[in-house]
């Protein structure tokens, strides 16, 4: 007789000693037609249906690598990778955004468990109330399932900014995943959102080095700001300023606009030789003002009174509204850290066969400014002076950044600028431009500018164009992953405080209002992330230091109590593959969201 085995469920990556039991879910879907839809919805075949498939899966992958499935069950990750979620639409300029999820825990009863009541989305930040029985979007989904290689860091060190798994040097029955930040025999410090290695200069102090993100490392990493795909009508109907505008010319505009279903496409042809700038303000409306909105006030001359607010490391994951028993009811708010390395994104349509294409990108006040011959394809990238442009190592310091592009001629491009990790990159049609030198060290500290002849980081994106006709499709911001340096006591995941210690709403006044950030009150808000400073962390031998993409909401090493590190001894390995991806619950329940399955980044 064939000796049976017994099928091994994939495990829990971390926050569970155990794996979460089934709970019957209600259907958002009627009888009738929609009949087969309920029945795909019934947890046992569903779970049926997915073990098949699971299986052969797993087959086919362990023939390949020596792996072990793993579910990841909580947004530590995201949104590189997704625990248990809602995936949903704004009811409002119905963009898709990730969400956490409402507590699924079957050993507490139901109407003790914490609720997500409302979210926020990331483009118009209109607040949406989840109705989980009428609309199945609003249910909770489960984690992506991955493959991890528990094998490959017997042959070879891990890398930076690998995603690995891990026993909990606190608990040993927890396995976490998280990105691997500090390398053993490392010092290291978060600061301004970003990861430095220390050195001793001995009397001189220490010297600091920021650590870079490889390219598509930054392009798994970004989070999105803005897009002009994604407007609300609501906001038109109110007469919402458009964030994207010639701002300094108003009355004046060279760039004409028209609104096609409420998406801007913007259009110049320009002959001078001065560069008329349609530059992005962040402009965001607040859930009180979007009950203004909704109760029919005009924000006509909003523009007028608020020349822009900064960016801050605001996540949709995050930004909601909780519920339980006796009426409890909390909002956690996040992006109260200044953003400065952001991304600009541009669909552009070129008719002309000459002239020049601009984009500029603004941190701490400086403009750094990219300039494309259409003629030729070559690129250049200039500051104000202040900034040296070099080689990884500081040699060959050079006032321009040059690399050559295929932007040559009439024809549709779509373009990336991105300043980040004190570096420049852009990428044409999805390829990546090797500049000479790209690197930059700061000439001054990173604090935010302003001043009413340059608006410096209150309108930190722009696009110009002289002697060139052009059509501008589609304009996106997008901002690096911010690294929270907070350290101390936690509430659930967040963290209780912010790296300067102010109050939310008094750190928020001073964002909104650029001719704060000046003053004696914005800077004692700004110089607190580097007065107060994240901890240092030193790493002996096979020490590692590893922490989520979620950072606010992380239980990563640097909120452990103890010591900071994962020992050698307890790193189980690298995760390697999505094989089955959250599922999506429209339009037909849990199909696979196949565009996310594939290598984890």
């Amino acid at each position: 007789m064939a000796k049976s085995t017994k099928k091994r469920r994939p495990f829990d990556l971390e926050d569970r000693a155990e794996p979460p039991q089934p709970t019957r879910r209600t259907s958002g879907f009627d009888d009738g037609p929609n009949a087969v839809f309920r029945f795909f919805q019934n947890y046992g075949v569903r779970e049926t249906l997915e073990s098949v498939i699971v299986a052969v899966v797993l087959a086919m992958l362990f023939r390949t690598f020596g792996g072990e499935a793993y579910i990841i069950p909580t947004g530590s990750m995201a949104p590189s990778l997704q625990g248990q979620h809602m995936d949903v639409t704004c009811d409002k300029c119905q963009a898709r955004y990730l969400t956490g999820s409402s507590e699924d825990n079957p050993t507490i009863p139901e109407n003790d468990r914490m609720k997500v009541l409302e979210t926020n989305c990331p483009f118009c930040r209109a607040p949406m109330t989840m109705r989980p029985r009428a609309n199945a979007e609003h249910q909770s989904n489960s984690g992506d399932r991955i493959v991890v290689n528990k094998f490959i860091y017997d042959f070879q060190q891990p890398k930076r900014f690998d995603v690995i798994v891990f026993k909990n040097p606190n608990n040993g029955k927890q396995n976490y995943i998280k990105r691997l930040i500090g390398l053993p025999g490392e010092k290291l410090k978060i600061e301004n959102g970003d990861i430095y290695t220390m050195t001793s200069d001995g009397a001189q102090g220490w010297g600091q080095a920021i650590v870079r993100k490889p390219a598509y490392k930054l392009m798994t990493m970004k989070h999105p700001v803005d897009d002009t795909d994604f407007i609300a009508p609501l906001l038109h109907d109110a007469k919402w300023p458009l964030r994207w505008n010639e701002w300094a010319n108003p009355d004046d505009s060279k760039w004409n606009t028209v609104v096609q279903n409420h998406r801007p496409i913007y259009s110049i042809s320009s002959d001078e030789t001065s560069k008329k700038w349609l530059r992005y303000r962040h402009l965001v409306p607040n859930k009180q003002i979007w009950e203004r909105i909704e109760d029919g006030e005009s924000f006509e001359n909003y523009a007028a009174t608020h020349p822009g607010e900064l960016i801050g490391d605001w996540y949709c994951y995050n930004e909601r509204t909780v519920g339980g028993k006796k009426g409890y009811r909390e909002t956690f708010e996040n992006g109260l850290h200044w953003v400065g390395d952001l991304g600009l994104e541009v669909d552009l349509e070129i008719k002309s066969s000459s002239g020049k294409l601009f984009l500029d990108v603004v941190e701490a006040g400086v403009h750094f400014e990219l300039e494309i011959d259409v003629a030729t394809g070559e690129g250049k990238v200039t500051n104000d002076g202040s900034i040296k442009f070099h080689a990884e190592d500081g040699s060959n310091p050079l006032d321009v950044a040059t690399c050559q592009t295929p932007l040559t001629g009439p024809g549709k491009y779509s373009l990336l600028f991105f300043n980040a990790d004190d570096q420049i990159r852009l990428w044409v049609n999805n390829r990546e431009m090797k500049f000479d030198v790209d690197c930059y060290s700061p000439s001054h500290e990173l604090l935010p500018r302003w001043s009413p002849n340059d608006p410096g980081d209150a309108e930190p994106l722009g696009i110009a164009a002289t002697g060139l006709a052009l059509t501008v499709n589609r304009l996106r911001v997008w901002r690096d992953q911010y690294y929270t340096s907070v350290k101390g006591e936690t509430i659930g995941h967040a963290t209780s405080r912010n790296e300067t210690g102010y109050q939310a709403a008094s750190i928020r006044e001073v964002m909104r209002n650029p001719d704060k950030w000046d003053s004696s009150s914005g800077q004692q808000l700004f110089q607190a992330r580097f007065r107060n400073g994240g901890p240092m962390f030193e790493l002996g031998a096979q020490q590692f230091l590893p922490m989520g993409d979620n950072s606010p909401e992380s239980l990563d090493a640097r909120i452990w109590q103890g010591e900071h590190f994962v020992p050698g001894e307890l790193m189980i390995g690298r995760a390697l593959y999505i094989f089955w991806p959250a599922p999506k619950r429209t339009p037909v329940p849990f199909w696979p969201n196949f565009e996310r399955m594939g290598p984890i980044r």
